[in-house]
């Protein structure tokens, strides 16, 4: 019996580490069939899913891959063409007066370190770690100081996403954990490295509470914002009970410059319940709100009373809704291309990653 129980016991230890290196490397490339250093990228997939407490299972380890896929196709800082173009745009934007014109013609004219000048070597950007070493050189010259004067900007402000899967430093900078084996630098540097972006990249996309009933509304989650399927499944619910034409997008409150305000969705909230005659404080409707941004807005006055409504009159709740947001970014050319389709094309690289046979 003993030696049953120390069998057994073994067996579960092995199941509890999940999958090993080498099937996580036959997924990555399954999604990838050239990557480079499938390995390395297969070992950052397991650290950071370990380190993160996630499990390291067929489902969670496709999920991750499927992401770095869409996202930079397996790449640290993917080459983008259009970042040359966008270097150039905020040039012009801060040509604002003559003397501004003439200090940045006169940089853009100096030689860089390595013997090109600046102009000339924006032609040679292919990504945002090459734009922010071109950028960082370029002010650091004494004649370039007033630039940063005037636009209030570093190239922090200017590339506010980066990494293997796009994850904002500003979450990266407030996560808790830090990622292990990734050198001492800050953690704008610790994105740029190959374990840092997955590591990053990994705790957005998992490392929240959901209750979703399948991964496109992770991945939509990811690309808009945690909650925000939820938030748009709470606005399809509204929209069918005030018979109101209302745009999911997610966002039940109004921002600008980090202050809330009242959104399309709220006035349609407070409307609703004035023609229905339900009694309701103002105050702790604002107050539901303001709490769009957590799961605990499930377990609002004002999520919980339009569930019931909604479930009353039509048998069910909505929790999630696919938003339709246009994706509106400068780092890629103007296309088509919204949320919706992001978390398709996402879920459709996860399916192809889970018949994976390893």
């Amino acid at each position: 019996m003993l030696l049953f129980a120390l069998f057994l016991g073994g067996c579960l230890g092995k199941r509890k580490l999940g999958l090993t290196e080498e099937q996580i490397e036959k997924m990555v490339l399954q999604a990838r069939p050239n990557t480079p250093s499938a390995d390395v990228w297969s070992k950052a997939i397991k650290e950071s899913l370990e380190e993160l407490g996630q499990p390291v299972d067929k489902e969670h380890v496709s999920a991750v891959v499927a992401v770095i896929s869409q996202v930079s196709g397996f790449s640290i800082s993917q080459k983008n063409r259009r970042m040359g173009a966008i270097l150039r745009e905020k040039i012009k934007s801060a040509e604002s007066n003559e003397v501004m014109r003439f200090i940045i013609e006169t940089r853009l004219d100096q030689k860089a370190s390595n013997g090109r000048t600046f102009r000339e070597n924006i032609d040679a950007i292919e990504s945002e770690l090459d734009f922010e070493k071109w950028y960082d050189e370029f002010t650091s010259a004494s004649i370039t100081k007033p630039i940063l004067l005037v636009l209030r900007k570093d190239a922090s402000d200017l590339v506010t996403t980066i990494g293997s899967m796009q994850v904002s430093v500003k979450f990266a900078e407030e996560y808790p954990k830090k990622p292990r084996n990734t050198g001492f630098g800050s953690v704008r540097d610790m994105l740029y490295t190959l374990k840092g972006g997955v590591f990053y990249g990994t705790a957005y996309l998992l490392d929240y509470k959901r209750d979703y009933d399948d991964w496109k509304y992770v991945f939509a989650d990811f690309n808009a914002g945690h909650y925000t399927c939820r938030n748009a499944g709470f606005q399809k619910m509204l929209s069918n009970l005030a018979q109101a034409k209302i745009v999911m997008d997610g966002d039940l409150m109004r921002y600008e410059n980090g202050d809330s305000s009242p959104s399309a969705t709220y006035e349609a909230f407070v409307g609703f319940l004035k023609k229905k005659g339900v009694e309701f404080n103002e105050n702790q409707v604002r107050s539901d709100f303001s709490k769009e941004k957590s799961r605990e807005f499930e377990k609002t006055w004002s999520y919980r009373t339009t569930a019931e409504l909604h479930e009353r009159k039509y048998g069910r709740l909505i929790h999630a809704v696919l938003p339709d947001i246009p994706l509106d970014s400068p780092k890629f050319a103007s296309r088509n291309l919204s949320t919706k389709w992001f978390a398709q094309r996402v879920k459709s690289r996860y399916n192809h990653c889970m018949r994976t046979r390893i």
